[in-house]
């Protein structure tokens, strides 16, 4: 029984150091919309159809065949969210069964503050986007993006600590778009994706709980009394860190069609991806100063196999539907709308294998896919200023019994508003701000006897959050 406790934790802890590649970020899950700063001024409503510059090949590389001149666009988007904890409580797992009558441990207090600042980091996310006409049908793009992030980090006191602390995921791509205008009303769109992932995430161990089931499971109660909590401090914390990263191939499809010289359709599909994350896990274990002692704690770390190693872990990032719809309502005024479906139901399990022999542990996740839902407007006020605004609605991913310090995501309400500025017929300006009303939300985790959870466990708080994005980019015709 001692074996099976201490073989559960180190994956179940690298399993949701890996999943940290979620947070508090612009989109549903860990997705990150905020690819356009043009777009962004209207909430991308109709971006699928139709963009105000070539940045829309991010949403649809059809799209590019609506620009006649070659074009670079450089910009970048600062996100600035904010997560922040009220009504923190943490408690370690009831035991069970034959470790009921040995429970100094089960149901103690977690210690940490009732509250915890903003625990998320604001974050630039670059963009940066080239395309060549090479004939009146077929355009060539490149786009350089971050699709999906995060970065989170909690105070080592943090109640929720064996959860989460660090937090700091980042991909790219680095993609090839091509667009071919094959009717003059359709034109179809294909990106091929070289994507990067690289991953930094962390958590604190209760190695003294650890410590006490190793023990007292071989009959060891006097070394194991040694380790149980003094009211509800933690002198055996330690902490388990994973470095990886992975890159694989990604691909977009996209098609826009145009019945009406005012009015234009599109449709995309991102498809999903599985990064194979390779890394090493490392481990900062609690000093133990009476050697004895530490001779029966070194002996339970080498049972468990908790030990430093290269791990590596295959986590699934969803596809994306889209739809958009463009309507010219007046030579300088436009409506757009945009309907979005990310299929993070895909998002079943995280499972990670570690070299030092321990078996592979799983983690099982009910996320379920979400839509998102925008209406937009733009008006060339002058033949220099353009100004739009929109409103939007995205889904949250994880229900309240399932939400977890690395994933805060709930349901989210957006308000856009933005301008372009053309200096010239070549060269423009564009800028936008967007905030986020996100919905309060609650973590309520529970961690029963055998769950996965039961080393981290039970943890209670309410979440109040809200993001705010600024962006500029620079457009460039030529």
């Amino acid at each position: 029984m001692s074996i099976r406790i201490l073989r559960s934790l180190p994956p179940a802890l690298a399993l949701l150091l890996v999943a940290g590649a979620t947070s508090e970020l612009r989109a549903s899950g860990f997705q990150l919309r905020e690819q356009s700063p043009a777009s962004q001024g209207n909430a991308f409503a109709g971006v699928t159809a139709k963009g105000f510059d070539i940045s829309a090949m991010f949403f649809n590389p059809a799209t590019m065949a609506q620009f006649k001149d070659s074009q670079v666009v450089v910009g970048f988007s600062y996100v600035a969210p904010k997560a922040e904890m009220s009504g923190l409580s943490a408690s370690r797992a009831n035991y069970a069964g034959p470790l009921a009558a040995l429970a100094p441990f089960g149901g103690t207090a977690i210690n940490g503050p009732s509250a915890h600042p903003d625990a998320a980091q604001d974050a630039a996310l670059p963009n940066i986007y080239a395309m060549w006409a090479l004939d009146e049908t077929v355009k060539l793009g490149l786009s350089v993006n971050a699709p999906f992030g995060l970065v989170t980090d909690y105070n080592s006191d943090f109640a929720g600590r064996y959860h989460a602390l660090k937090s700091d995921l980042k991909t790219v791509d680095v993609a090839l778009n091509l667009s071919y205008q094959f009717h003059p009303k359709w034109a179809l769109g294909v990106s091929l994706i070289h994507r990067s992932v690289e991953a930094e995430l962390s958590n604190a161990v209760d190695f003294g709980q650890i410590a006490f089931l190793g023990l007292a499971t071989t009959g060891n109660m006097a070394a194991a009394m040694n380790f149980r909590p003094t009211g509800t401090a933690a002198p055996f914390d330690g902490k388990a860190t994973v470095k990886g990263t992975a890159s694989l191939p990604a691909y977009k499809l996209g098609l826009t069609y145009q019945p009406l010289s005012n009015l234009t359709f599109g449709v995309a599909y991102q498809g999903a991806s599985t990064p194979h994350v390779k890394g090493t896990v490392h481990y900062d274990y609690p000093t133990i100063s009476a050697a004895p002692l530490n001779a029966a704690f070194q002996a339970v770390i080498a049972n468990g196999k908790i030990v430093n190693a290269p791990v590596d872990a295959r986590v699934t990032l969803p596809d994306t539907a889209s739809l958009g719809i463009s309507w010219d309502v007046t030579p300088t005024f436009n409506l757009g709308f945009e309907a979005a479906r990310t299929g993070w139901s895909a998002f079943k399990e995280l499972r990670i294998k570690f070299s030092s022999g321990q078996s592979d542990s799983v983690t099982q996740e009910k996320w379920h896919n979400t839509m998102y839902y925008a209406l937009g407007a733009s008006w060339k006020a002058t033949n220099a200023w353009t100004v739009r605004f929109g409103v939007a609605t995205d889904e949250g991913a994880v229900d309240d019994a399932h939400r977890t310090p690395r994933i805060p995501d709930a349901d989210r309400t957006w308000f856009s508003a933005g301008a372009s500025y053309a200096f010239s017929r070549a060269l423009s300006l564009d800028f936008a701000y967007t905030h986020i009303l996100v919905k309060d939300s609650t973590i309520a985790l529970t961690a029963p006897m055998g769950s996965p959870d039961f080393l981290r466990g039970n943890l209670n708080a309410s979440i109040n959050s809200s993001i705010d994005i600024a962006a500029l980019s620079l457009r460039y015709s030529f």
